[in-house]
């Protein structure tokens, strides 16, 4: 993976992950220094879980299924916590992000460490992780032990992997798409193996609506409140492996909003460890694009309330938003400004299943995270600029010579500009209502 540049410090595995014994050591990487980082080593209790989690995420991370394809990694990101690890991967056309959460109980006890790496998932290890059987002892390993007397001659790895941008970008929207969703519908593993038969056919490129019936489901051409959309439901075959190792399987989505499609979430419970899907609403629509966290950055003081976040979610790295707003003394509105705030920076995502944020400390470069998101610079210029003006109307955005109204349409705004019309909201707000939030929030054009 390579990025012109990233936001995220180049990281170097030392030497490959592979498999010693029973011991399915991950490399890690590490920026700037040669020592990896160690979160985990220890048994886990369901190998064929573990095992077939990595790869689903393996092949997410692989995987472009837009007709021009682009190569993708096989590096999933991990975060410790230091009661759990987390594991993502987000798809090389950005449409489908996976997750593989391994709770303390899976870990058999074993110490998690804290922090957040990529681990190195390549050809020989994805080879060994298939024959994985539900017997097997597996001894998960993530970084090395003994550092101190390894050199580099002949023995390392000279990877180097940036985070792509394009990841931080789609982390970050993961998160404010996940945010509204609730469960819909629960089926058994056999359920919903037929379920995903009939949804992932590629013959049935398009978008159907699944509404909760006495028989599990009904498909439905028109949404109806309580659907849940599956766009280009093709792409979920990665998960076909793993629905008869689950527990249950729990379909999430957010409230019907009368769009043409919709994202939609997937959740496979194994008891002590979940895998978590989540499906874009179309396969030439990446989560990176969408602008959609934007609509909960208007608080002005999100940037501000961010810093004082971050040092909270260093000791209670799993948090939700009322506990937030109650124990930082902020209303519902300014706590979700300042999750999202870190959310444009990777440091937080969402887990529908827990209905919680968590903590996802990633190096970025804090300099450039703004260039990630150019409506958010964009609308940031023209405050600073005096190009947002309120008026009776709503608010006067100037902007390339041009003057746009920003006014009210709902619980939302609506915009005069040329953007707005084509994607009616659909992909976040445009620039302009972006500016006119800030300027709303805070009685007076907001600049940096």
């Amino acid at each position: 993976m390579s990025a012109s540049a990233s936001l995220v410090d180049t990281r170097i595995y030392r030497q490959a992950s592979r498999v010693v014994g029973d011991t399915v050591a991950l490399a890690t990487s590490a920026p700037d220094r040669v020592d990896e980082q160690a979160f985990f080593a220890g048994f886990v209790r369901t190998p064929r879980v573990v095992a077939g989690g990595l790869l689903a995420l393996a092949d997410i991370a692989a995987a472009d299924f837009r007709p021009v394809r682009s190569p993708g990694g096989r590096d999933p990101v991990v975060t410790g916590d230091g009661e759990r690890l987390r594991l993502e991967a987000l798809s090389a056309c950005g449409g489908v992000y996976g997750r593989l959460d391994l709770a303390a109980g899976e870990l058999d006890g074993a110490p998690v460490g804290q922090g957040v790496t990529n681990v190195d998932i390549n050809p020989e290890l994805y080879s060994a992780l298939t024959r994985v059987g539900a017997g097997d002892p597996l001894r998960l390993a993530v970084g090395e032990d003994e550092l101190a007397v390894s050199t580099l001659d002949g023995r390392i790895v000279e990877k180097r992997v940036p985070l792509p941008d394009r990841w931080l970008r789609g982390l970050a929207e993961v998160s404010a798409h996940a945010l509204p969703m609730d469960p819909r519908l629960e089926l058994r593993p056999g359920r919903a193996v037929a379920l995903l038969a009939e949804v992932s056919a590629r013959t049935g490129r398009r978008t159907r609506w699944l509404m909760p019936a006495a028989t599990g489901w009904r498909s439905t051409s028109r949404p109806d409140r309580g659907a849940i959309c599956v766009a280009d439901g093709y792409r979920l075959s990665v998960l076909r492996p793993l629905l008869p190792l689950a527990r249950t399987v729990t379909l999430y989505a957010p409230p019907v909003s009368g769009a043409p499609a919709q994202v939609s979430g997937w959740v496979l419970d194994f008891g002590t460890a979940r895998f978590t899907l989540l499906l874009s609403t179309a396969v030439n629509h990446g989560f990176a694009g969408d602008g959609q966290l934007l609509a909960d950055l208007g608080a002005g003081s999100a940037d501000t309330d961010a810093d004082a976040l971050s040092a909270l979610l260093v000791t209670e790295p799993v948090v939700d938003r009322s506990s937030v707003a109650e124990r930082m003394g902020w209303d519902g509105t300014r706590a979700t400004s300042a999750l999202a705030a870190l959310a444009t920076a990777g440091q937080v995502g969402y887990d529908i299943a827990a209905a919680s944020s968590f903590h996802r400390p990633l190096p970025y470069r804090a300099d450039l995270v703004a260039a990630l998101h150019p409506r958010l610079a964009a609308a940031r210029a023209l405050g600073a600029a005096g190009g947002v003006v309120p008026t009776a109307a709503g608010v006067e955005i100037t902007s390339g010579g041009s003057t746009y109204l920003v006014h009210r349409r709902g619980a939302g705004y609506a915009c005069t500009c040329a953007w707005w019309a084509e994607h009616q909201g659909l992909r976040g707000p445009c620039k302009h209502v972006v500016a006119a939030m800030f300027s709303e929030e805070n009685g007076v054009t907001r600049g940096e």
